[in-house]
């Protein structure tokens, strides 16, 4: 099979999804496309922990690799840029785009891990009530509620920008939430998805048409799909 590709300055796009025109997010107007940066790794990454909404900060690693994607996003005009109210997506941001300030949404934030956050992130209990979509892990929030959180913040991005191109950086299940939004995809396969701290989406939302979601490669290295 081969997968469609594109180039743009500075950066390659391979196509990971292409939506039937049906399903997905249906817009009027001209094309948005959304920039989905997850945060750098943070002192929790690191430790193999969960952060949830503890406000945990980037490591010197995390750093790197967001002046990394730094320089992929460069030659890219981005007219706005969207991070969570917590440091970590917030100092991302910055690095991201050190002339555009972001705009900080609560709604963007990572899913509160309740009881578990602090916790090793590979705790079997964890793991297994994770994949509930309605368990909200004892005093945190269900992947359901983290969902119609995110989708409030979409539709404040979205009329605030009904066209043009927005870079937003998130989390890990933040930004599952928001492909699962707008691509309109089961839990399932939201729960699926896992953005390293160094990688980019692309999402496009044209006018009418097929939704399509994008992954930056690293030119001639396939594996990174």
């Amino acid at each position: 099979m081969t997968i469609p590709r594109r180039q743009l300055p500075g950066i390659v796009l391979a196509c990971l999804l292409l939506l039937p025109a049906s399903l997905g997010a249906q817009r009027e107007g001209g094309t948005l496309r959304i920039y989905l940066a997850r945060h750098g790794e943070s002192d929790a990454n690191a430790a193999g922990r969960v952060s949830g909404w503890q406000d945990v900060r980037l490591t010197a690693k995390g750093r790197q690799q967001a002046e990394v994607l730094r320089e992929s996003l460069r030659a890219i005009p981005i007219d706005a840029v969207y991070s969570s109210t917590l440091s970590r997506s917030r100092e991302t941001a910055r690095i991201l785009r050190p002339d555009t300030p972001a705009t900080p949404l609560d709604s963007l934030k990572e899913k509160s891990g309740g009881r578990f956050e602090g916790l090793p992130a590979g705790d079997p209990e964890l793991l297994r009530r994770l994949r509930d979509p309605d368990d909200a892990l004892d005093g945190g929030e269900s992947l359901n509620q983290l969902t119609g959180r995110v989708r409030r913040g979409l539709d404040q991005i979205r009329r605030e920008h009904p066209s043009g191109t927005v870079l937003v950086v998130g989390h890990a299940w933040t930004n599952r939430a928001i492909l699962r939004v707008l691509l309109d995809l089961p839990a399932e396969r939201a729960f699926a998805v896992d953005q390293g701290n160094d990688e980019l989406y692309l999402i496009e939302l044209g006018a009418g048409g097929r939704p399509r979601l994008w992954k930056l490669i690293r030119e001639g290295n396939l594996g990174d799909l």
